[in-house]
């Protein structure tokens, strides 16, 4: 089966949104991390100081909020990205359930760390961060797939 134009640039997209998020989250987010042992281990970490090193001085002009916020809602991005491509052509309704189960289980998780029911730092941007980016992509997506339509037409 041949993949459409459309599943293409959304594979593509999630891609970018993929390492987007990754690269913030390795290049500005504190070295502390677990992360960031994990690489230690794996005996990466000489190539993440490096590359940190030479991003320093841009961390001084991304917003708060970029650097903590939005790699998570980035890789929540991609995710919905994915798996509007990969269920393109599915007609079944667990298409909806596989599309909002990660984004539902970021706002839960947040709410629960909120409430103190999952260890973590409730965070009110994260919250917002998430939403808009969630509710971004589906307007977007909504937006490119009638225009999509209306030229097959």
């Amino acid at each position: 089966m041949n993949m459409p134009f459309t599943q293409k640039k959304r594979i593509c997209l999630a891609t970018g949104f993929l390492l987007l998020g990754s690269a913030v989250y390795i290049l500005f987010r504190p070295a502390s991390l677990l992360m960031f042992r994990w690489a230690n281990d794996l005996g990466l970490m000489a190539p993440i100081h490096a590359l940190r090193m030479h991003c320093i001085r841009v961390a001084n002009y991304l917003p708060h909020w970029f650097i903590y916020s939005s790699p998570f809602a980035f890789w929540v991005v991609a995710y919905l990205l994915f798996i509007k491509a990969i269920w393109w052509k599915s007609q079944t309704p667990l298409r909806y359930f596989w599309f909002y189960f990660v984004p539902l289980i970021a706002f839960i998780s947040e709410i629960g760390q909120y409430l103190k029911l999952i260890p973590g730092t409730f965070d009110p941007v994260d919250l917002l961060i998430i939403s808009l980016c969630t509710i971004f992509l589906l307007i977007t997506d909504t937006l490119c797939a009638a225009n999509v339509i209306r030229r097959l037409r």
